[in-house]
């Protein structure tokens, strides 16, 4: 209980620490895979350069294009004039919530997401690229077409309930995003050449996938900013851990210092008080009065509730299980006056 404050705020910075080292690692070997993917053009050699790769693949590679639907493309559930190849529906609620110290604050919570996906490529001309699993990108650039709040009417009953459970709902937010039919974007990611074309789908190695209406270099500016702030927490919490370690041990050093003290005196006490007694004990006993352990110093000490007294101070002090006359369990002891 002494360092359980440290301990605990050790633990969570030390799980902080983790999970940022964990991310500035991920997005420095993004940024290397993304500075050495090449940017190739959609055009009639792309395929040609496939065909040289292993596999005919391109682990990681970097394309722009338009935005074109293989077949029809969908359409907006708010906005009936937009068109587009991938398109997000998101319910948010908005509510406040009772925080640490029974403080308020606003949250949100996303209660529901749909998703839809038609078929497209990337074209440039009349050349193409089809895009596979273009939602599992990690960064997806679309565009808000639609967004709409609606406050919530609560009653006297909700407000009491809120009140007393310390969550109230504000509101529900609803929001539409789509990819459109059109739009011109940089996509990253793995460039395979098959039976049916060229496609883009995310890479089977692990690293991200991106369609973005960001250049390559744009976004790989963003990757190295995003890169030296995760690298500041990771110092930051690793500063802080260090602290709190140093502090920790720190307090476990003197608390040892102080019981290796304590224990010194305590020795020299003992020693002290043995040497006392030996000036005083009685010399030339008969072997009958002698401690049937040592067989050195007097009778001294009886053992309860057998009632032998056997034992001197000394020995009295390491025995304390069985009487080692009859082997009775020793509840208790008491010095013995035998004149």
């Amino acid at each position: 209980m002494e360092y359980l404050q440290e301990a605990v705020l050790l633990g969570i910075d030390l799980l902080v620490l983790v999970v940022c080292s964990n991310q500035y690692y991920k997005l420095r070997k993004n940024c290397r895979a993304l500075k050495d993917a090449p940017q190739l053009q959609i055009d009639e050699q792309l395929a040609d350069r496939l065909r040289k790769e292993p596999d005919q693949k391109l682990k990681y590679a970097v394309i722009r294009g338009s935005v074109t639907p293989i077949g029809t493309a969908l359409r907006s559930a708010m906005s009936p004039s937009v068109t587009g190849v991938l398109q997000t529906m998101t319910l948010t609620e908005h509510r406040v919530a009772r925080a640490m110290f029974g403080f308020w604050q606003e949250e949100k919570q996303i209660i529901h997401v749909s998703a839809n996906e038609t078929p497209f490529r990337l074209v440039n001309g009349k050349q193409g690229v089809e895009i596979v699993s273009g939602l599992s990108a990690e960064l997806l650039d679309m565009d808000t077409v639609y967004e709409n709040y609606e406050p919530s009417s609560l009653t006297v009953f909700d407000h009491l309930f809120g009140l007393f459970s310390g969550v109230r709902q504000k509101g529900l937010q609803t929001t539409e995003e789509m990819l459109r039919d059109g739009s011109f974007i940089t996509a990253v990611g793995e460039l395979e050449l098959d039976d049916t074309g060229v496609r883009l789908h995310p890479p089977s190695n692990g690293w991200p996938m991106f369609l973005t209406t960001a250049t390559k270099s744009t976004l790989l500016k963003r990757l190295e900013e995003a890169k030296s702030s995760t690298l500041l927490k990771v110092i930051l919490s690793g500063t802080i851990s260090a602290v709190l370690i140093v502090l920790i041990t720190r307090k476990l050093y003197k608390r040892k210092k102080q019981e290796w003290e304590e224990d010194k005196l305590r020795k020299q006490l003992e020693q002290s008080r043995a040497t006392r007694r030996a000036r005083m004990r009685t010399t030339g006993l008969a072997e009958e009065q002698l401690c049937v352990v040592c067989i050195v110093n007097p009778k001294e000490v009886i053992c309860l509730p057998c009632g032998h007294v056997c034992l001197c101070e000394n020995c009295a002090q390491k025995i304390s299980l069985h009487c080692p006359v009859c082997r009775t369990v020793i509840e208790t002891k008491a010095a013995a006056f035998i004149s």
